[in-house]
């Protein structure tokens, strides 16, 4: 027996090196369309088959590169199993990878400690497959770095992440192509790191005695080349396959193009810059204004005016730059008609040459439509204010006879004795005064609307202010048997600055609402303290009564002009609907802002909050004189 001295056959090398190259490329692109498409099993198996013959056909081409001196065959059934170990491997892997409960960092790392040990596994059965005149030892050093090449496996797929996919497909992305060559060097690092390791000591003779038929190594290299040139169909089927769907968008890209293009109902133009030329102009354009490509040379034939001319040349300019821009420009139709168009002007790169698009949109009708509504709305509020300033002026010339009306009728009761002649004067005045109540609404709304309306401040007593309101409806009240309840927050300033006749009239009109939609229980009126910023206090006044309630989906309705929860003819209690309206508009003059809320157990809470300017001097500022006016009288004592 005597030690052989082999060496590698160098194309060998490189041919098993780019089989190992391909099938890694093939299965990951393969396994990528996988994560991107549901597939069926025929799919999966298809690129089990691809990585699974291509390991398998790296690995012998590698044993051949080595020339041992002595002729080798192969137990048939042992490369048999050498062969489906990694194709199996390989579909477990890519089964898990399908599945998206198996789709996580342990089960695919389980996945590729799985087909790196089936890789393994079929190196050293494809070793002892072979039969030759030859004894065989391996390292275990080798053994050992074989296995660490392995393990580069199951870290990669146990570090695979959902993010990769969220970038558009590509066949030749940077990150694959890594992946490919990690993985390339990981396979051929297994293979050769062994082989390093093995030795063959040549003997004298060579009996085989297995059951097995032998494969000649000739016929074992005519099947790795038909393994070689299905790996390498299978690239160049899905390379064909990628640029076909390529050139199928990019076709369907310009068709849909091409049809936009063609029967937008915008005008579109497209301009070389370099060249200072019209490329293309759709039919909208000719249709619209009627010039064709020749006739729009020259823009001074087309706009309106020089600043319509120098606006064009500025947004081509801006869009030489990358910029896009939107103007408006008057365009002057080969009939002679003036236009107004909407016109959008943007840059585009089209094989390194950029063009740049005018896209303009025919605004005329909508701007004339504009301008009409404009004046419409101009005319409408002319309006409303000539009826504001008229229902003023008449709520005043009915007003007054009205007072006269009243005065007259207050001189007779004081004459006449009779009592139907006092009960007709009682008639008479309570009419007159219903109507001068509706006049005078009638009036502080249309003065309101018409900004008429100027506060007039002045100092007041707060507590005064709301007694001399209570009274109003104390006589009512005790009719009505309902109790009518004030309550004011303590430590709250006596004396306020503010208008005292709107304060008054904005309480009047909410408490004789809750007395008058009251039949039993109770009205409160509360007043507190939301707050103090300088000078400045602001106040909430509450009315809470438990009458009939308002419908939550009537509160909207409150506060309109002429407006009331119950519209109809019929209703049980009259009224115009503008009290709350004067009332809302009364507390934003001064402000501020009122609501109203549906009461716990039934009724009505209304609301507004106002700030008026507090008279009463600080507690600091009193603390402080008392104190001045202790140490004066000590002084005077003293002296």
């Amino acid at each position: 027996m005597e030690d052989h001295h082999y060496h590698y056959n160098d194309l060998l090398v490189l041919l098993s090196v780019a089989i190992a190259f391909l099938s890694c490329f093939t299965a990951l692109d393969l396994a990528e369309r996988l994560l991107r498409g549901r597939k069926g099993n025929l799919y999966i198996l298809l690129i089990s088959v691809v990585l699974g013959t291509g390991m398998w056909s790296m690995h012998f081409i590698g044993m051949r590169a080595m020339d041992i001196g002595v002729p080798v065959s192969y137990d048939l059934l042992l490369l048999v199993c050498s062969l489906i170990i990694p194709v199996a491997a390989s579909y477990m892997l890519f089964v898990m990878l399908g599945n998206p409960h198996t789709r996580s960092r342990v089960y695919l790392g389980l996945g590729g400690l799985l087909f790196s040990s089936g890789i393994l596994i079929m190196h050293y059965s494809g070793i002892l497959a072979m039969k030759l005149a030859a004894t065989y030892e391996q390292g275990v050093s080798s053994i050992i770095l074989s296995i660490l090449f392995a393990l580069i496996v199951p870290v990669i797929t146990a570090s695979y992440d959902p993010k990769w996919l969220e970038n558009a497909y590509n066949m030749l992305s940077v990150k694959k192509l890594l992946l490919v060559l990690t993985l390339t060097g990981a396979f051929t690092g297994i293979h050769y790191s062994a082989m390093a390791g093995a030795s063959f000591t040549v003997v004298d003779s060579f009996l085989y005695t297995g059951r097995a038929p032998l494969l000649d190594d000739s016929l074992l290299g005519i099947i790795l080349g038909g393994s070689f040139l299905f790996i390498v169909t299978i690239v160049l089927g899905l390379l064909y396959r990628d640029r076909q769907r390529v050139l199928r968008a990019a076709a369907f890209n310009e068709q849909r193009y091409m049809a936009l293009f063609e029967h937008s109902p915008d005008m579109v133009l497209c301009i070389d810059p370099a060249l200072k030329k019209i490329i293309s102009a759709n039919p909208s354009l000719w249709n619209t204004t009627g010039y064709g490509i020749e006739e729009l040379g020259n823009f001074k034939n087309v706009l309106y005016s020089d600043r319509d001319e120098s606006a064009v040349k500025e947004a081509v300019r801006q869009a030489s730059l990358g910029k896009s821009s939107k103007l408006e420009l008057k365009v002057i139709t080969k009939d002679g008609q003036q236009m107004i168009c909407s016109v959008t002007v943007f840059p585009l790169l089209h094989n390194k040459e950029q063009l740049i698009y005018l896209v303009a949109e025919d605004v005329t009708a909508l701007m004339q439509y504009q301008h009409e509504l404009i004046q419409a709305k101009d005319a409408a509020e002319s309006a409303a204010r000539m009826k504001s300033e008229f229902l003023a002026t008449m709520s005043h010339e009915i007003r007054t006879p009205l007072n006269g009306i009243i005065g007259i009728n207050q001189l007779l009761a004081e004459e006449l004795s009779k009592p139907e002649h006092l009960e007709l004067l009682k008639l008479q005045s309570s009419s007159s005064h219903a109507l001068l109540h509706v006049m005078s609404d009638v009036l502080d709304i249309s003065r309101l609307e018409a900004d008429g309306l100027v506060l007039n401040k002045e100092p007041f007593q707060l507590t005064v202010l709301l007694q001399e309101c209570m009274d109003l409806f104390e006589v009512i009240t005790r009719d009505k048997q309902l109790s009518l309840v004030l309550s004011v927050e303590e430590g709250l300033p006596g004396k306020f600055m503010g208008d005292t006749a709107r304060i008054r009239q904005i309480l009047v009109n909410l408490i004789g609402n809750a007395v008058k939609f009251t039949h039993s229980g109770a009205v409160t009126v509360t007043v507190e303290s939301c707050g103090m910023k300088g000078a400045s206090q602001t106040l909430q006044f509450m009315v809470h009564d438990t009458g009939i309630g308002i419908p939550p989906d009537k509160l909207q309705l409150l506060f309109q002009s002429f407006s009331q929860v119950d519209a109809s003819h019929t209703r049980k209690y009259p009224g115009t609907g503008l009290g709350l309206a004067i009332c809302k508009k009364l507390v934003e003059l001064m402000q501020g802002e009122i609501w109203a809320e549906p009461a716990p157990g039934g009724g009505t809470q209304f609301f507004f909050r106002i700030i008026l300017q507090s008279l009463d001097p600080s507690p600091e500022l009193v603390y402080n004189k008392e104190n001045e006016d202790s140490e004066e009288a000590a002084a005077t004592k003293a002296v």
